[in-house]
């Protein structure tokens, strides 16, 4: 719950002046913050809205919403922090230096009262807001400006130091928004991890990258294609001394890249449910003769391969056995040269949509991310079919659907054909880079 104030009187609001005004008044109290805008999407009723937040200082910002009606709502939420309700005032005091006119009144319609005891009271609310959900015990989701907090109120010991324990409580708030938010969100799988469970969370690490890990039941852990499934709080217990772990609140933590001699050791120690040939492989196809997708497009395609939010979507027909972070092959047949044309990731679950053939069938398709792309007419080197033939002759390359999982063994054999190939690939091209095969981390 935001305590509100409304503004009112302004014939055309004057939003670059307000802001720079705002910061410069914040700036006065702390000259090092930096200030950020972030657009949030309008409500039907709204007709611009957007947060406010002071970086490493706020928890969940300042939310100001325009309405039809020359109407201004000013949010400041029930958690905000001390410097977002400071934000807010600093806000509220340069509307009234830009715009003269402007009538603010708060939630009982009274001419607002912007004084430091006014600013001061509105803190003292919001400590009391924490110290009531520290005081009830019950583990909570609160919402912030970069990220969710899970709060356990035992860890704050608030019987023992109210005082205390609300300014930890908040001290966390605020590390958890700002720590780190370059690391990768690892993303969220659901699983059949045991079988008295359905479904159940799963967020997998590799010891790849940096990465934060969300809430979840469990972490699963990967040695080469093995994965360990642990309970995120035995995963928590088994991390602890640990220099590259850190954990953020009673849900959530950062992993660090550390050692991989290191993971190994801890991944051994673990106690969990271990899945070998965790990841799967899919093969695509990309038949020319029938489908509308035309090399042109392809083309097209490799001069955004670069780009960050890149990708495919394209029809599988093993969709049931699909999960994110499998991997995939493109292979295209028909007219033209047959061969390995993309590489990548699973990216998103399968969903249901329009033919692409016309004939009405019921087609899945899933988002695929890409590491390779590969000009079956103009790349120095192609991984052809009849060397997938030669090397894996059990499984029919030229002909088939498109998004058929292969077996474990020839998905091992694959892979070793593959890096083969990108290394011979890359002997070819020599100091130069062939410019039809592109490569990438995805």
């Amino acid at each position: 719950m935001a305590y509100k104030y409304t503004i009112k009187g302004i014939r055309k609001f004057n939003e670059h002046k307000v802001v720079e005004q705002t910061k410069r008044f914040a700036k006065d109290l702390a000259d090092k913050l930096h200030f950020i805008e972030r657009q949030v999407t309008p409500t039907d009723d709204e007709v611009e809205s957007f947060t406010m937040t002071a970086e490493d200082v706020s928890t969940q910002g300042v939310n100001i919403k325009f309405y039809v009606g020359e109407t201004i709502i000013v949010e400041l939420p029930w958690l905000a922090s001390e410097w977002d309700v400071r934000l807010c005032y600093a806000f509220l005091h340069a509307v009234t230096k830009v715009h003269r006119t402007a009538r603010i009144t708060d939630e009982e319609e009274k001419s607002a009262i912007l004084t430091d005891c006014d600013a001061e009271e509105q803190w003292n609310l919001r400590c009391s807001n924490m110290e009531d959900i520290l005081s009830k015990g019950e583990r909570m989701m609160l919402a912030g400006v970069n990220r969710d907090f899970y709060l356990l109120p035992t860890t704050y010991h608030v019987d023992d130091r109210k005082k205390d324990g609300v300014s930890a409580a908040f001290r966390d708030f605020i590390a958890l928004q700002w720590t780190r938010l370059e690391t990768k969100d690892v993303t969220e799988e659901k699983r059949h991890v045991t079988d008295e469970e359905e479904l159940s969370s799963i967020k997998v690490v590799d010891n790849s990258d940096d990465v934060f890990i969300g809430v979840c039941q469990y972490v699963g852990m990967m040695k080469e294609n093995t994965c360990k499934m642990v309970r995120f709080e035995d995963f928590c217990q088994l991390m602890e001394g640990e220099g590259e772990f850190r954990k953020m609140d009673a849900a959530q933590a950062l992993l660090y890249k550390m050692d991989e001699a290191r993971w190994n050791e801890l991944f051994d120690k673990a106690e969990g449910i271990v899945r070998e040939n965790f990841r799967k492989t899919f093969i695509m196809r990309w038949n020319t003769d029938i489908s509308n997708y035309k090399l042109c497009e392809f083309e097209e395609a490799m001069d955004d391969f670069a780009d960050d939010f890149f990708y495919y979507e394209w029809s599988i027909w093993d969709y049931q056995k699909v999960h994110w972070g499998d991997k995939f092959y493109m292979i295209r047949t028909g007219k033209g040269k047959h061969g390995v044309v993309m590489r990548g990731t699973i990216i998103g679950m399968p969903y249901p949509d329009e033919d692409w053939s016309g004939k009405g069938r019921r087609v899945y398709y899933v988002r695929m991310g890409l590491s390779h792309m590969i000009h079956p007419e103009k790349a120095l080197l192609l991984l052809t079919t009849d060397d997938l033939g030669k090397a894996i002759p059990e499984f029919n390359w030229e002909e088939g659907h498109s998004g058929v999982i292969l077996g474990d063994a020839m998905a091992k054999q694959l892979d070793a054909l593959w890096h083969d190939y990108v290394e011979k690939e890359q002997q070819m091209a020599k100091d130069d880079k062939d410019p039809y095969f592109l490569g990438m981390q995805v």
